[in-house]
């Protein structure tokens, strides 16, 4: 392998694929801990509506965000490929529910973009870290950190379930 191949090898970012709606969107490999099948997902009251609930994993309680409510997009009909994505953010470990995950891609650093300002300045853009070219696709990649918010989680926190 040539020095050249073994630099952009080295810079490559691995990004976890999963589409909410028709949107890519994408999380850093290292961010996430594993991807689950939908389990029961039990109710919380008095949490914001984006909060589907907690689920357990191996004793731990973790708390469910579902991404199109929190995006403000309609249910999803077909929840048959939904998966639950058990990530880390702000020092928490959270799960995401999405529509699909479909793969691991490797993208070189220079083919991620930063968030564009027109897509900042919209409420939903704060949540965006940057783009991701690969092929003739983009992927949007999440900040996990921004998702939630640092009083969402301390209010989180106290959930006993």
């Amino acid at each position: 392998m040539s020095q050249e191949n073994e630099t952009a090898t080295k810079s490559d970012r691995q990004i976890l694929v999963f589409n909410l709606m028709d949107e890519e969107m994408g999380l850093p490999v290292e961010r996430v801990r594993e991807v689950l099948r939908p389990q029961t997902i039990h109710p919380l009251v008095h949490t914001p509506d984006f909060i589907e609930g907690v689920i357990y994993v191996r004793k731990y309680v973790l708390v469910v965000i579902a991404l199109r409510k929190k995006f403000g997009l309609k249910p999803n009909a077909d929840c048959s490929a939904e998966r639950i994505i058990i990530g880390k953010a702000n020092h928490s470990i959270i799960g995401l529910l999405v529509d699909r995950v479909s793969e691991v891609l490797s993208v070189p650093a220079r083919d991620i973009q930063p968030t564009p300002e027109i897509l900042a300045q919209r409420n939903q853009g704060r949540f965006v870290s940057g783009l991701a070219k690969a092929g003739d696709r983009v992927i949007t990649l999440l900040d996990l950190d921004r998702l939630v918010t640092t009083e969402e989680l301390a209010h989180l926190s106290g959930i006993k379930a």
